[in-house]
């Protein structure tokens, strides 16, 4: 059976050039970013109860919603942040981690700086990650996490939440590499 363009590797790392690599033109900025999670460090504690519930939601949910159809839908059937090659295990993972962690300083900042502003864009972050193509069921389960977030950044501003954010998004990445490597 040919295979789809949205389903071929130009396209695949098409993409995943565009959305990853585009934190890349902002090199310039890396060690302002780099700056502002120095200041935001406090609030790294926090990140455990972000990442609390992402444990709960894989451990006790994931595989219940991946069982509704609509919730199970993505238009990729992975994230893409993990590589165009993530459906290939460890060893498609593994040469793109650099990039995801780097993507992170840069895209982390953005997000709170655009995103929890108020409650809407803390809904509206929540969904945009299915164009990162997660399942529908796992962008709403990130709006829990996406309002932990807006509360630091409520009470501490940006710099925190930005910390947060980025020591979450590193636990995540450490726990699917572990699960990768087991």
């Amino acid at each position: 059976m040919e295979e789809s363009f949205f389903e071929s590797d130009i396209f695949i790392v098409g993409y995943y050039v565009l959305t990853v690599g585009a934190s890349l033109l902002l090199i310039k900025d890396t060690k302002k970013r780099l700056s502002d999670l120095k200041q935001g460090l406090r609030s790294i504690k926090y990140a455990p109860f972000a990442f609390g519930i992402v444990v709960v939601y894989a451990l006790l949910l994931f595989d219940f919603l991946d069982r509704i159809p609509f919730l199970n839908w993505s238009w990729l059937g992975y994230n893409i942040a993990f590589g165009p090659f993530a459906d290939q295990g460890i060893w498609g993972i593994i040469p793109f981690i650099p990039l995801l962690v780097y993507m992170f300083i840069h895209i982390n900042y953005v997000e709170e700086f655009y995103f929890r502003k108020s409650k809407k864009m803390v809904l509206v972050w929540a969904l945009i990650h299915i164009a990162m193509g997660i399942k529908v069921h796992t962008a709403l389960f990130l709006i829990p996490i996406g309002f932990l977030f807006k509360y630091v950044y409520d009470k501490k501003g940006i710099n925190h939440s930005y910390a947060m954010h980025f020591a979450t998004n590193i636990m995540i990445v450490m726990s699917l590499f572990l699960t990768f490597v087991s």
